[in-house]
């Protein structure tokens, strides 16, 4: 028979897999009992998977209204990317003075996946998280690339609204390719350059369609 512990964690997994999905969209109520029955458990492990995702950002408790997806608004949304290129900008500048031939292979074929035509909006997701990890995980520096992990996993709701309209895709593609070189040439300055200009390109197109299509 399963512990409590580990029907906490598989409820805690899969809520939040289900909120980067899209399954449950942001301000969404998320009613305990409900949510329960879908998983096949009792209330306790819901309940307190619901205040461990309160803790990771994804979830908003309130005594009154319960558990919601948590909504963000321009300006949280800036500061957590401001504290993401931040921390990304460590990382790749680390990847490019460790990048094996290896890893250089890998992502070079993540690359290569990316340029197919006709990617969906959650393929390019998937895609362009694979890139920025493996970058991440040439670091070797498993604490950093945690913090950054989760700080990706709360903006995905948003990421997945439309980034055909926000312009990601088609400019991403030539930036990418951009920080991989600098990456294989191991020049982190360059690498950091290219990777703050873009996130800040992709922040700035993608607060202006929050802006506009989430009010």
């Amino acid at each position: 028979m399963k512990t409590a512990k580990t029907r906490q964690e598989a409820a805690v997994e899969a809520l939040r897999e289900a909120i980067v999905d899209g399954v449950y969209t942001p301000g969404q109520r998320l009613r305990q009992q409900e949510l329960a029955q879908q998983y096949g458990c009792s209330v306790i492990p819901i309940r307190e998977a619901l205040h461990q995702l309160a803790a990771e950002g994804f979830v908003v408790l309130d005594p009154q209204r319960g558990a919601r997806v948590a909504t963000f608004n321009g300006r949280m949304l800036e500061e957590i990317f401001e504290v993401r290129i931040a921390l990304e900008r460590i990382a790749v500048h680390r990847a490019a003075e460790r990048m094996s031939p290896h890893t250089v292979a890998r992502t070079r074929q993540i690359l290569e996946r990316m340029e197919r035509p006709g990617l969906s909006p959650a393929e390019w997701v998937r895609l362009d998280w694979e890139f920025h990890d493996s970058l991440c995980a040439c670091a070797d520096q498993e604490f950093l690339r945690k913090l950054i992990s989760n700080l990706r996993r709360q903006m995905e709701p948003y990421l997945r609204l439309d980034l055909a309209k926000v312009g990601t895709i088609e400019f991403g593609r030539r930036e990418h390719r951009r920080i991989f070189q600098a990456c294989v040439r191991k020049d982190g300055e360059a690498a950091g350059r290219h990777l703050v200009s873009h996130l800040q390109r992709t922040v700035q197109g993608f607060l202006q369609y929050v802006r506009t299509h989430t009010k």
